[in-house]
């Protein structure tokens, strides 16, 4: 590997909102006292990626050469580790290329490794192609049914459209009255400001805390 020219590099715009906000997370969640003190990262917005919940589904254009196009474009950049801010992404994990030159973070082994930790039951919010290939393939982890899987794909579409769906998925959470995993990052973007008795769990925020942890 040559020399590290960036701690992290994030191969983003999956969506673009998500990507934005989890930078944001990043720097707010970093204790550094100056410019100097936070991570060296660079974003790519790669929002050309075919949509991945449309190739699982419907065997439309996949996103694997787009990923892996990305994924040589921070090597070049000499970025040491690298996220990808997307769960459905994963289901293609095994495709990715390259990965002997660049460390990958793993935002699915993540979230499993903290659920473990907690030793709780989840219900994990997502993608129908994050559910269909069953990503988050874990004991204590489960989909919520088609019903309220329908809505929870809904309120994704209609967040990458631009519209505010936080009290769409905070009536969701309600009436699972369960523990849930946010497992997609438009989801994310509303954590910190839902409602429930249980754990809301994040994947984005979960993520962070592990890039923090090893890139700091």
């Amino acid at each position: 590997m040559e020399k590290v020219g960036y701690k992290l590099g994030i191969l983003g715009g999956m969506g673009p909102a998500a990507t934005s906000k989890l930078f944001q997370r990043i720097i707010d969640k970093t204790t550094a006292s100056s410019d100097q003190e936070h991570i060296e990262m660079v974003i790519l917005n790669k929002c050309s990626i075919p949509d991945r919940t449309k190739a699982l589904l419907n065997h439309e254009e996949s996103p694997i050469d787009k990923i892996n196009e990305g994924i040589e474009e921070l090597i070049k950049l000499n970025c040491e580790y690298f996220i990808i801010p997307c769960n459905t992404a994963h289901a293609y994990k095994k495709e990715f290329k390259n990965l002997d030159k660049i460390k990958f973070i793993d935002m699915i082994d993540n979230s499993i490794d903290y659920v473990h930790n907690l030793q709780e039951e989840a219900v994990v919010l997502c993608t129908n192609g994050t559910r269909k290939v069953n990503v988050y393939n874990d004991p204590l982890l489960t989909y919520p049914d088609d019903k309220t899987q329908d809505k929870v794909m809904e309120i994704v579409t209609n967040i990458k459209a631009g519209l505010d769906q936080r009290e769409e998925l905070n009536k969701i959470i309600k009436d699972l009255d369960k523990n849930v995993l946010l497992a997609c990052t438009e989801l994310s973007i509303y954590y910190g400001n839902l409602n429930s008795n249980h754990y809301i769990l994040d994947s984005m925020e979960l993520l962070i805390d592990k890039i923090i942890e090893i890139c700091k």
